[in-house]
C-alpha cells in the first residue's frame, strides 16, 4: 500500500441495515444490554481481530497491526437520550429527506444522528479495511461505549481507566455534518444563593426578600459580566437553568433563600476555579454596596475539549476528508459536549468527524442521511489506512 492509497469500498447496504437494527434497539442510558450485545455480534461478523465486551457493557473491537501498539482509537456511544414525545422513536425507517431541508434519503429514529449511525459507520469502515486484506502496521480500536448521555463520562472513563486502553490519537464520531471538529466549550454549573430575612408576607418591610436580592445579582450578571470568545470554539454563553425560593409558597412568608443554577460555557485557559472567582467577585461587589448577601458553589464541571489544529490527528482527518470528499474542510467545533473531552484529558489528541447534525440530536426530528453514513464510513476507513497502513504507520 502506498501513501496515496484509497480506502476500500464500503458495503452501503450492510451499513444501512446495521444502522436500522441499532436504531430499532432501544438503549436509554443505563439500559444498554441489548444494544451492547448487538454491537458485539456485529463487530465479530465484521471481521475484527479481537472483540471484547467489558463488565459495564462497553464494546471494544480491535484491528491488530504488525505492531500491537494502538495508534488510533475511534469512539462513539450506544446509549441515547429519552424519547419523550417523539413519535415512533425506534422506527429506523428510510424517508424522503426533503422534510429536513435537503434532497436524499434519511434514516429516522432516536439516536440516528446521536450517534448510532456513526458507530455503525466505524464498524463498516473497519470491515472494509479488513475485507480488502489491507495490511496494517499499527493497531486500531473502535470503542462503542455506554452511559454517555448523563455527561459524566462513565463509559469512556471505564475504557480508559479500567480497560486500560491508550492510543496515540483518537476520532470522536459525534455529529459534525461531515466537517472536522477540533473541540467544544466546557460546561460549568454553579449554585448561586442569595440570603435574605424571612417575615410574614403581609408585612414584607420587616424582612429582606431573597428573590429581590437575586434580581439584583442577575441584573449585574447581565450588565457587568463580559464573556470571552475563542477562534475555533466560539463565544462563551451563560444562562440560568433553574430557580427556587425557600421556604416556598405554602405559607405567606417572604423567602430568606433564593437559589439559581447558572450554566456557564468556558474555554481553554479558563477553569472552574477562575470562573467561580469571577461570579464571586460580582457577589462581593453587591455586598460592598450594602444590603446584600450571597454565595456561589460549583455543581458540575464538564471539561473543555480543544485539539490543536496542528495535531497529527487533525491533519489525518482533514487529509482523509479531502481524499474522499474533495476538500479538507474548515476546522469547526461542537456546541454540545462529547466524550472526546475525556479522551483528550487522558493525553490522547482527539478530533471530531461524524455524520448528521447536532441540531437534530435529542429532538423529534432525529435522523441521519444515508449518503452521509456511507461517506463517514469511507472517511473513517481512509483515516485508518492513512494512520496505520504499512507505509503510513511506520
Amino acid at each position: 500500500m502506498t501513501a496515496g492509497a484509497t480506502a476500500p469500498a464500503v458495503d452501503a447496504e450492510g451499513l444501512i441495515a446495521l444502522t436500522q437494527a441499532m436504531v430499532r434497539t432501544p438503549s436509554p442510558t443505563g439500559r444498554e444490554e441489548a444494544i451492547s450485545r448487538l454491537v458485539e455480534g456485529e463487530m465479530r461478523r465484521a471481521g475484527f481481530d479481537e472483540v471484547r465486551r467489558d463488565p459495564i457493557g462497553n464494546v471494544l473491537g480491535f484491528l491488530h497491526g504488525r505492531d500491537p501498539r494502538l495508534r488510533l482509537l475511534f469512539n462513539g456511544h450506544i446509549d441515547h437520550a429519552e424519547t419523550g414525545s417523539m413519535p415512533d422513536p425506534y422506527s429506523g425507517d428510510l424517508v424522503d429527506g426533503s422534510r429536513f431541508g435537503r434532497e436524499g434519503t434519511a434514516l429516522v429514529g432516536r439516536a440516528a444522528c446521536d450517534m448510532k449511525g456513526a458507530v455503525a459507520a466505524m464498524i463498516y469502515a473497519a470491515k472494509a479495511v479488513r475485507d480488502a486484506g489491507t495490511a496494517l502496521a499499527q493497531s486500531v480500536v473502535v470503542t462503542a461505549v455506554v452511559k454517555e448521555e448523563a455527561a459524566r463520562g462513565e463509559g469512556i472513563l471505564y475504557v480508559l481507566e479500567e480497560d486500560g486502553v491508550r492510543a496515540d490519537m483518537a476520532v470522536s464520531g459525534e455529529a459534525t455534518n461531515l466537517e472536522v471538529y477540533v473541540g467544544h466549550r466546557g460546561k460549568l454549573e454553579f449554585l448561586v444563593t442569595t440570603k435574605g430575612r424571612a417575615c410574614h408576607a403581609s408585612n414584607p418591610g420587616n424582612g429582606v426578600n431573597a428573590i429581590f436580592l437575586m434580581q439584583r445579582f442577575l441584573e449585574s450578571l447581565q450588565r457587568d459580566y463580559e464573556l470571552p470568545s475563542h477562534e475555533f470554539l466560539g463565544d462563551c454563553t451563560m444562562t440560568v437553568i433553574d430557580i427556587v425560593a425557600r421556604p416556598g409558597r405554602l405559607t405567606p412568608v417572604v423567602p430568606d433563600r433564593c437559589e439559581i443554577v447558572l450554566d456557564r460555557r468556558y474555554l481553554p485557559g479558563e477553569s472552574a476555579e477562575s470562573v467561580e472567582g469571577e461570579v464571586r467577585a460580582l457577589l462581593d461587589r453587591l455586598a460592598r454596596d450594602g444590603g446584600f448577601e450571597g454565595d456561589v458553589s460549583l455543581l458540575k464541571d464538564f471539561p473543555v475539549l480543544f485539539c490543536d489544529p496542528e495535531e497529527k490527528v487533525v491533519e489525518l482527518a482533514r487529509g482523509a476528508r479531502r481524499k474522499v470528499m474533495g476538500d479538507p474542510g474548515t476546522p469547526g467545533a461542537w456546541r454540545f459536549g462529547v466524550d472526546g473531552t475525556f479522551i483528550q484529558k487522558a493525553g490522547i489528541p482527539c478530533v471530531g468527524f461524524g455524520p448528521g447534525s447536532e441540531e437534530f440530536a435529542h429532538t423529534q426530528e432525529d435522523h441521519v442521511f444515508v449518503d452521509d453514513l456511507v461517506t463517514a464510513a469511507r472517511v473513517y476507513g481512509q483515516i485508518m489506512m492513512d494512520a496505520c497502513g504499512e507505509e503510513n504507520g511506520r
